[in-house]
């Protein structure tokens, strides 16, 4: 139930700030293999060097922006703090021993092995986007 008063209509995205959009990029089309949105509103030219881009999976966005693209936005006085480990982007998977295997002959960076979590009901395992953010893939238990 959202709070009427605020307004509140849906989630809008979770967005991911690096400061080399490239690697980056590369890492969360080509690596994960997330289906790409749109690469950049409507004013800003498409490059491959950002500073935007959209993933969606499941009608839930990711997006990544360069730094100074959301400095230009709010002011780099605004900037959200550091925080590599403040946020983890969690993506269910139908077999994650297979996704993690898929992944590592694409170049990511596992920091920890498939393992079952029977407190959580499911089996994970944790990787680095280039710039540290952690990705978790998740794989319930049936």
């Amino acid at each position: 139930m959202s709070d009427a008063a605020l307004g509140l209509v849906s989630y809008g995205q979770t967005r991911v700030l690096v400061d080399d959009f490239a690697p980056s990029y590369r890492f969360y089309r080509d690596v994960l293999g997330l289906p790409l949105k749109h690469e950049t509103p409507g004013d800003v030219p498409e490059s491959d060097d950002g500073p935007y881009a959209c993933f969606s999976l499941d009608g839930r966005d990711l997006a990544l922006f360069t730094r100074a693209y959301q400095d230009a936005a709010i002011g780099a006085e605004h900037r959200p703090r550091d925080g590599v480990d403040g946020v983890v982007v969690v993506l269910r998977v139908a077999d994650v021993d297979k996704a993690v295997e898929v992944v590592r002959e694409r170049g990511a960076q596992i920091v920890a092995e498939p393992v079952d979590q029977p407190a959580w009901g499911m089996r994970v395992a944790h990787l680095r986007a280039p710039e540290g953010t952690l990705i978790e893939f998740c794989q319930y238990d049936d």
